[in-house]
């Protein structure tokens, strides 16, 4: 039985085009992205804007995190540059003699309570900066900013902003609902101490200055910032601060606004979906979730639920919330994950990967998506 391509070309373009655009719905983004190959019809469906969004908003979160590397991998996609000329290394001709950043996945299966590290082949980072609907801004080791799509392998270098030897400063990146833009921002302390802020649009690739926060508004930029519905908000002090700070990426100004409760070591700021959630930890055996939502013209904080457990939590610091809004996600240093289901009320330890030792310094939400920028092309 022989069953030629054109044969199968027509066997597939005769299903409903609605049909099919549902089916891909369903399928991860990786096997998404090699059914390009099946016809130009369902190339030119899994490119268009319509289904990228569609399959973005079915994507759930994982965490995405840096580790170091040093065995041999001689087909590792490189993500730096040479030469300063932004070319860029598809894969290292040279295996690694030293340990290398490389990136890495964690998906969560909540049902079974178990999560699963995956390794996505990419290495040659300094430091990841922020994430946005499947897209990561980061470093590379030569110190070069750029934006990755770690699922399709598009990538594309920014001008680098103000150099700020200190380090002190803080990389927000986030798409704008109302422009459809995506935008990196960089907040800084100068050398005279002051704060400045300067604004990238992926549609100009230019550094712009923009509104200044008031003096003393950040007193650090340990935590960084959480994106949703085009607004940063950031916490800024580690510990004892009764404020966040937002900027709304349209307006481009800075705003203060109140918390419910002060906050301690471990508070933080998470979003789900197009909600802003504040964790704070009140008391050794309790946690209290506040959800910002809007009241006709004003924001308010509603509380959405309090965690309470018979034994010492004060170790657990949350890492981000399913869309749902179910699932809550804790880390407990860097030797342990845990979830908090908050239909069940009901708090447990995940198995991650077979226990394996997955220490990293910092983790950020991420998805892995089908997302690209306007003037972005891909490296093969």
């Amino acid at each position: 039985m022989n069953s030629s391509p054109k044969r199968c070309a027509n066997e597939v373009s005769l299903l409903p085009y609605d049909l099919i655009f549902k089916i891909l719905l369903l399928l991860p983004a990786k096997d998404i992205l090699k059914l390009t190959l099946v016809c130009k019809t369902w190339r030119t469906l899994i490119s268009s804007p319509n289904f990228i969004e569609s399959h973005t908003t079915r994507c759930e979160k994982v965490l995405t995190f840096l580790k170091q590397f040093s065995e041999s991998r001689p087909n590792t996609f490189d993500i730096n540059t040479h030469n300063n000329n932004n070319q860029f290394t598809l894969f290292d001709p040279n295996p690694p003699k030293k340990q290398k950043l490389q990136i890495y996945l964690m998906e969560f299966n909540f049902k079974h309570q178990n999560a699963t590290i995956t390794d996505p082949n990419i290495s040659g980072f300094r430091e990841i900066l922020a994430t946005c609907n499947g897209l990561i801004l980061a470093t590379n080791k030569t110190g070069t900013l750029l934006i990755l799509n770690p699922t399709t392998r598009k990538l594309l270098p920014l001008k680098s902003g103000t150099i700020v030897q200190t380090r002190d400063e803080s990389y927000g990146f986030v798409f704008s609902p109302k422009t459809q833009q995506y935008k990196a921002i960089h907040v800084f302390r100068d050398e005279s101490g002051h704060i400045d802020t300067e604004i990238l649009s992926l549609s100009t690739m230019q550094w712009t200055g923009c509104h200044v926060p008031t003096f003393g508004l950040f007193r650090d930029f340990t935590h960084k910032p959480v994106s949703t519905c085009g607004v940063l908000y950031w916490l800024p002090g580690t510990n004892n601060v009764n404020y966040i700070i937002s900027m709304d990426i349209d307006k481009e100004k800075f705003s203060r606004m109140d918390l419910p409760v002060t906050t301690g070591m471990n508070d933080r700021l998470i979003e789900n979906g197009d909600l802003l959630n504040f964790v704070a930890q009140l008391t050794v055996y309790r946690i209290q979730i506040w959800t910002l939502k809007r009241a006709e013209c004003e924001e308010i904080w509603v509380k959405k639920c309090t965690i309470n457990m018979d034994y010492d939590i004060t170790g657990l610091i949350p890492v981000f919330m399913t869309k749902n809004g179910r699932f809550l996600v804790f880390k407990k240093w860097r030797e342990a994950v845990y979830e908090y289901d908050m239909e069940e009320e009901e708090m447990g330890k995940m198995v991650v990967d077979g226990d394996r030792n997955f220490n990293y310094r910092m983790a950020f939400t991420h998805m892995n998506t089908l997302v690209s920028w306007s003037n972005s092309t891909p490296l093969w």
